[in-house]
């Protein structure tokens, strides 16, 4: 049987999903992250391989029945990492065929919207916007990690939320039960102890989690949680913006996906940047997401086969 495949890698999971040329299911599982600035090039191959062998095993499949696969993965931007990120994968699934390689975002925009052309934004732990023309020119703004930006994240929020926390308990910032909200949930005694917990290394995920607690805030009119999630809806505006300048004219059917964990599960702040992109981009329709990413990936697989 001739198949395709698919994988969305993010920086703590990957998803494979196999399909028929006619894109029924086949095969679909769960392993490790695939993200090569995180993990050993071993550990990436490691997570390919043992992914490819349940898929045969599982399903009987023979990698010379492959006709083409994608990748998306965390930490795949540059020319050089595609090419050798390809070559992890022919290894660990030990393909002829067609195969291809991105940044996980490129799958995710092709699943959230069925097609390889329109606008995506993720507000998730992280932020990005990317934009996709059909003739495969593209832009990208934010995507840059929690410490040269996230912008609108749960990450942002979350540790906006104690660093102006803080300002507050020093009477320079808005008045907020922030500071003494975030000591709480990440089992703090006092402000100070902040110091150890944040220089002693960051955990992006764990501090990212507090951001629902920020939300809950804002809906009880905590001045700096309100303040904080209207620089977010702003700040995630301006990320659509970006990418809609810069593509112009290339892009004929401006649909916008907007994904992630955080703005999907946060009503007030998807519609506040729905109202924002209402306003300033009157052109772009805000559509509801259609698939997952590895279903994107499968997508973006298909089109390589002549």
């Amino acid at each position: 049987m001739k198949y395709l495949f698919g994988i969305d890698g993010g920086g703590t999971s990957a998803r494979l999903r196999i399909e028929t040329l006619n894109g029924d299911l086949l095969f679909h599982a769960v392993g490790g992250s695939t993200n090569p600035h995180s993990n050993t090039l071993q550990a990436v191959e490691t997570v390919l391989s043992d992914l490819f062998t349940k898929a045969y095993k599982s399903a009987d499949l023979d990698p010379e029945d492959c006709v083409a696969g994608y990748a998306g993965s965390a930490g795949i931007d540059r020319p050089c990492e595609k090419e050798l990120f390809i070559t992890l994968l022919r290894k660990a699934g030990g393909f002829s065929c067609p195969v291809a390689a991105g940044n996980d975002v490129e799958p995710a925009l092709a699943g959230a919207l069925g097609d390889t052309e329109g606008f995506l934004l993720i507000s998730g732990t992280g932020s990005i916007a990317y934009a996709r023309s059909r003739s495969g020119v593209s832009a990208r703004a934010g995507g840059w990690g929690h410490l040269l930006g996230d912008e609108g994240s749960a990450y942002r929020i979350a540790f906006d939320a104690l660093t102006r926390g803080l300002r507050s308990w020093e009477n320079r910032d808005l008045p907020s039960g922030l500071l003494d909200a975030g000591l709480a949930f990440f089992g703090l005694r006092e402000p100070s102890d902040l110091v150890s917990f944040v220089y002693g290394g960051i955990d992006k995920a764990r501090i990212a989690r507090f951001a629902h607690v920020v939300g809950e805030y804002r809906d009880r009119g905590d001045l700096l949680a309100v303040e904080l999630f209207e620089i977010a809806g702003r700040e995630l505006e301006n990320l659509v913006l970006s990418v809609d300048r810069r593509m112009g004219d290339r892009i004929r059917d401006k649909r916008l996906a907007l994904c992630g964990g955080f703005i999907e599960e946060d009503t007030i702040l998807r519609d506040r940047v729905s109202d924002r992109l209402h306003a300033s981009a009157p052109g772009i329709a805000i559509v509801p997401a259609q698939a997952d990413a590895a279903t994107g990936a499968c997508l973006l697989a298909r089109t390589l086969v002549s």
